[in-house]
């Protein structure tokens, strides 16, 4: 298994890859949702010199379909290794164009089961990346049940929800004041904390405690999966280091490792990050309330 790493803007991917990462995930500057943005001419640099997926996974408007046909044959013309979409627009240029680009299917929540996989799949989509609201057991039923290269995310804050609206931006105008930083840890009344961001694709909420799946690392690699998803986001420079350093030893040594040296290593990994699972092992349950 590949670990496919969402970078942070200032560090070295030379020292990601020393440490165990084998590609790279970047979003295209001003088509792109929470992946660090650079321009199309530095992706097409970076593919030279490293794996690298590229990502489109925001809402595609009128305007904007024209200069998505010129980037799209751009990128069919490099070793991109996947284009993330979110915009079935993208999926229906590369159909139309017949351009030779491996796709991703990055619908955020929507990768829930194995047969929208295999209709994607039969459109031509050769990943998915699952949605975090689902299981470890529902995400190995769809690896059982489709051909799709099925990518998980396995370290990192998880997204909950993303608005085209300035939330951020209009609350500061309310209260007549200017906001201070780009990103915002929400407290207040609540049991848990969150994380929000704004950019020019408007406003992201993101969970308050990063994904520790350390233990589904075991489970991943023993099932055979292709990626696995590494976000570096907001974690420490340090910390999101020592982590892809243990995965890249759990890699290396799963089918040696006793239940007492896996569990070693997942009590350290609960040192650095914490033992939040999201929903790895929890099941969603919807209730009606009463009245």
């Amino acid at each position: 298994m590949k670990y496919l790493v969402i970078p942070k803007a200032n560090i070295d991917l030379k020292i990601y890859q020393k440490a165990g990462a084998d590609a790279f995930i970047f979003g295209l500057q001003n088509y792109s949702v929470n992946y660090p943005e650079i321009s199309l001419e530095k992706i097409v640099e970076l593919s030279k010199k490293y794996s690298i997926f590229v990502s489109l996974n925001k809402n595609i408007r009128n305007e904007e379909l024209k200069d998505l046909e010129n980037i799209l044959e751009t990128l069919s013309n490099t070793s991109i290794c996947g284009i993330l979409f979110y915009d079935l627009s993208i999926l229906s240029i590369v159909q139309r164009k017949k351009l030779h680009l491996p796709l991703v299917w990055h619908q955020t929540h929507m990768v829930t089961n194995y047969q929208t996989c295999n209709y994607y799949l039969d459109q031509g989509v050769e990943y998915g990346i699952t949605s975090n609201e689902i299981t470890l057991e529902e995400i190995l039923e769809m690896k059982k049940n489709t051909k799709m290269k099925l990518i998980p995310q396995i370290l990192g804050y998880p997204i909950m929800s993303h608005s085209r609206r300035k939330l951020v931006e209009n609350y500061f105008k309310d209260i007549e004041e200017k906001p201070e930083k780009e990103i915002y840890r929400l407290t207040e009344k609540t049991e848990e904390s969150f994380l929000i961001r704004e950019s020019h694709a408007g406003t992201s909420i993101l969970f308050g405690k990063p994904i520790n799946g350390t233990k589904v690392l075991y489970e991943l690699l023993d099932h055979g999966f292709e990626y696995a998803i590494l976000d570096m986001t907001f974690l420490e420079d340090s910390t999101g280091l020592e982590m892809l350093e243990l995965y890249q030893e759990i890699r290396n040594t799963f089918s040696k490792d006793t239940p007492i040296e896996r569990e070693k290593k997942i009590r350290k990994s609960i040192s650095l990050i914490g033992d939040f699972t999201n929903f790895f092992y929890k099941k969603t349950i919807y209730k009606v309330k009463k009245g």
